[in-house]
């Protein structure tokens, strides 16, 4: 038997194979016409087998047989063709009919004998003549061979379905696998009558089998680094081999056969130890090789679940999945779709980044569905990734309501992948489009789809924590925070405004008469109300402000940078939705509100609260269904501090960190209220004042500018001087200072010299336009310091003053702005022998 015949009775007997294996989808059009294809493919391989299995055979043999191997051929170029036409959802066409016409008139021609000139044998090889019928066939094929590799390029760049693209390629891997074959087998005349085609036509064959019948290809790109690894790891070990080999004649010149043994079995443990850590050098360097942007983003992929699976914060949860998937992955963001447990709907919770992109550009809109929504339904069962773009392709989503199928194409999102735990849906990873417009692959599904698998169980407990973590800081009854939240959140507040110099108001409110409203309607209706009203309450307030059940039917809300007439706003709007929602009842619903601000009615937790509790019983007294401010309640009304709140040291340090606050605000004077202090004590010393009096002026140097705190920060960086507008913001400041300090007992004493160092000597300062003696001493003093000590600082409107400039300006000012006595003993001060050194150090730092 010849042995070149083995070839393609292989091939043979893997079509038939193949060809059962595709029986089931015969019905089917794809199934009919691959079925087609693989008949010529068996055909072609049949009619070789024939033709090289026996030698001895006559001319009229071999000629029929190489009629058959021709025609064979070129219908199953036709038939291939015909397969991508119907894989791209095309018509037949006119072109597959021609087609299938000429491979039946080459059939006719060669069974009558009019292409097959000659057929013969030398030694096992079979040569042929055909001229010119090669020619006319290679002219009629060509369209075939170029149009079915080039409509598999075009679906294989316009597809945005991962799994479409890999099985694409796979199909224009396997044909150019093929064409490469055939032409080499044509063109090359050392090998022009062995059966390479035949070789070619079979991994063509399995490739189209797999790639079409297979439900989900293995990534082809993933499998092709592998094997350049393997290729790689191969090539060392032939070349280093070839070494040894080549090495032995020159060792065995040289040593026994004993040392050469023992020699080369050292070599190869070597190798073996060596093996693994080789390969898997080489696959991590080609993979760099393919991914050398995203690398140490996927390596950390691998990892995913040593560095996940201790946390149990949902939230920093998020930050840690979503921007992790979205740099290995080259994709610009990426979003986390859960279940909200107050709205049942699946929503989106986070995103990544937060603030849009480096353009300012939004990266998805915020989207939802329900619980019961068909796509819902469809990520649950399946558990596999969905593109928006292919919904109206899936038969289980033609029910989706078109307003859900609007927002979901137009949300700027590429790709939605399922977490699921122990079969159930937990949420969903929404992906951008991949940067620069480059189209997801199978593979980067594969390796996220891996860490959705694994990050399932993880948001599962996360979620836990976050639901438990929500019910112990959350009323049952109302869905608003507890009291004791409350106390929490007010601590954040003022932890957080005392260091870095913000604001917050209190809205404190009661239900008017409502346990007449309990005695009439029951505590049922009675709960119901309560819910209703925590309802409204909701709609009222922006998202960062907070609402709280403080206690049966008391409310407060924190509202974070909120200065007190906007609270005031925001409380009447909560009365007001309170009183029109419930006005249509035969008992209408009221509520009475106190409104308190931090720090300008205290700088504790209990004087807040006690500010804003008054103002509300002020609300109640006033006839209720109203809104009461703190500054309109007088001392007596105010809820009496204990000893112990006035005492407290924790007081003092929350004013001198608001203190620290105010002039690190001023870029221009850093550290001034400590040069203040200095210089009033200086003066004050040299006056022999006494030592509580000194006292004071220390404290009121540090804090006389805390006021400052209202003041907004664009006017503190403004690079030009103060309109009218801003000025008058400006002299503000001592009366909120005045404010602030006269809740804390130890620092009473401070506020005359704090309120009135602004006074001017002639009667024309603020914020009293006091003048000469009846401006306190201390006042008169701390004027002096804080004058000097700011023309000593640099200014965008103008230079800084050296000490000499500064001494001659408030000469120049004594008698109209400066006490003329307290200028002349901070003159001699600055020159004596015993302040000159420390004073002028300090001023020029």
């Amino acid at each position: 038997m010849n042995l070149w015949a083995v070839i393609p009775l292989v091939s043979c007997i893997c079509f038939m194979a193949i060809l059962l294996s595709i029986l089931p989808q015969i019905n089917k059009r794809l199934g009919k016409v691959l079925f087609a294809f693989l008949s010529g493919s068996a055909l072609w391989n049949i009619a070789a087998a024939v033709l090289l299995h026996d030698t001895s055979k006559t001319f009229d043999y071999l000629s029929l047989w190489t009629g058959i191997l021709i025609a064979s051929f070129f219908f199953l170029i036709v038939s291939y063709y015909h397969v991508v036409r119907v894989y791209n959802n095309k018509p037949t066409g006119y072109g597959v009919a021609i087609g299938y016409a000429f491979a039946l008139v080459i059939l006719v021609l060669s069974l009558t004998g009019f292409i097959v000139k000659d057929a013969y044998f030398t030694g096992n090889l079979l040569h042929f003549d055909i001229f010119p019928w090669n020619l006319i066939m290679l002219f009629a094929l060509s369209p075939f061979f170029i149009l079915s590799l080039l409509m598999l390029i075009r679906r294989y760049n316009k597809s945005i379905d991962s799994l479409d693209r890999n099985r694409t390629l796979y199909l224009a891997v396997g044909w150019t696998i093929f064409l490469i074959l055939s032409l080499i087998a044509t063109f090359t005349p050392s090998v022009r009558t062995v059966p390479i085609a035949h070789l070619g036509g079979i991994v063509n064959a399995v490739i189209v089998s797999y790639a079409i019948l297979t439900r989900n290809p293995v990534n082809i790109q993933s499998t092709s680094r592998k094997l350049l690894a393997y290729v790689i790891v191969i090539m060392v070990l032939f070349g280093l081999t070839s070494a040894l080999v080549y090495a032995y004649p020159l060792l065995s010149s040289q040593f026994s056969d004993v040392i050469i043994i023992i020699l080369l079995t050292l070599i190869y443990t070597f190798i073996i130890f060596l093996a693994s850590p080789f390969i898997q050098t080489v696959n991590m360097g080609v993979e760099y090789l393919f991914f050398r942007d995203t690398y140490s983003h996927r390596r950390e992929l691998q990892d995913f679940s040593k560095k996940t699976s201790h946390i149990i914060n949902l939230d920093e949860l998020a930050k840690e999945i979503l921007p992790l998937i979205a740099n290995a992955v080259n994709i610009p963001a990426a979003g986390l779709i859960l279940k909200n447990n107050k709205t049942g709907k699946f929503e989106t919770q986070y995103i990544y980044p937060e603030d849009g992109l480096t353009d300012g550009t939004c990266i998805f809109k915020r989207i939802s569905f329900d619980t019961d929504s068909p796509l819902i339904a469809y990520m649950n069962k399946k558990g596999v990734p969905l593109s928006p773009a292919r919904i109206n392709e899936i038969a289980e989503l033609s029910v989706l309501p078109q307003s859900e199928k609007d927002n979901l194409t137009g949300s700027n999102i590429h790709l939605l992948l399922p977490f699921k735990s122990r079969d159930k849906l937990i949420g969903i990873l929404a992906l951008g489009n991949k940067k620069n417009n480059a189209v997801m692959s199978q593979e980067d599904i594969e390796i996220i789809t891996d860490i959705t698998n694994q990050a399932g169980i993880i948001i599962e407990n996360a979620q836990l924590y976050t639901q438990a973590r929500i019910r112990a800081n959350t009323d049952e009854l109302t869905g608003l925070y507890n009291h004791r939240h409350f106390h929490e959140r007010i601590d954040q507040e003022i932890t957080r405004d005392s260091r870095f110099g913000g604001t917050f108001s209190l809205i404190m409110m009661d239900v008017d008469l409502f346990k007449s409203y309990n005695d009439i309607y029951g505590h049922l209706a009675g709960d119901k109300m309560l819910r209703k009203i925590g309802e409204y309450i909701q709609k009222s307030i922006r998202r960062i402000d907070m609402a709280f059940r403080y206690g049966g039917e008391e409310f407060t809300v924190i509202l974070p940078e909120a200065h007190i007439d906007a609270a005031y706003k925001v409380a009447e709007r909560i009365r007001k939705t309170i009183e029109s929602e419930t006005s249509a009842r035969a008992m209408p619903i009221t509520v009475s509100l106190g409104v308190a601000n931090w720090p300008k009615d205290g700088v504790l937790k209990e004087e807040i609260i006690g500010k804003a509790d008054a103002a509300l019983y002020r609300a109640k007294q006033m006839g209720r269904n109203r809104t009461s401010m703190s500054n309109g309640i007088q001392k007596q009304d105010s809820v009496l501090m204990t000893e112990e709140l006035k005492k407290n040291p924790k007081a003092l340090n929350i004013i001198y960190a608001l203190a620290a606050t105010v002039d690190a605000k001023d870029r221009y004077t850093c550290g001034h209220s400590r040069k203040v202090s200095e210089y009033a004590i200086a003066i004050a010393n040299a006056l022999d004042l006494a030592p509580e009096t000194i006292n004071n002026i220390r404290s009121a140097g540090l804090l006389h500018d805390i006021g400052k705190i209202g003041v907004p920060d664009y006017i503190f960086n403004k690079d030009a001087g103060l309109n009218d507008y801003e000025k008058e913001i400006m002299k503000e400041h001592p009366k909120l200072a005045a404010e602030i300090l006269r809740h804390v007992v130890d620092l009473v004493s401070c506020v005359p010299a704090i309120l009135h160092h602004h006074e001017r000597f002639d009667g024309t300062g603020y914020p009293a336009g006091l003048e000469g003696d009846k401006i306190p001493i201390e006042a008169r003093i701390l004027a002096i310091a804080d004058a000097y000590d700011a023309m000593l600082s640099p200014r965008p409107y103008r230079k800084k003053l050296n000490y000499q400039e500064a001494l001659e300006e408030l000469k120049k000012c004594a008698g109209v702005q400066f006490d003329p006595h307290l200028v002349e003993i901070f003159i001699e001060v600055v020159n004596s022998n015993k302040h000159t050194i420390r004073l002028k150090e300090a001023l020029n730092q």
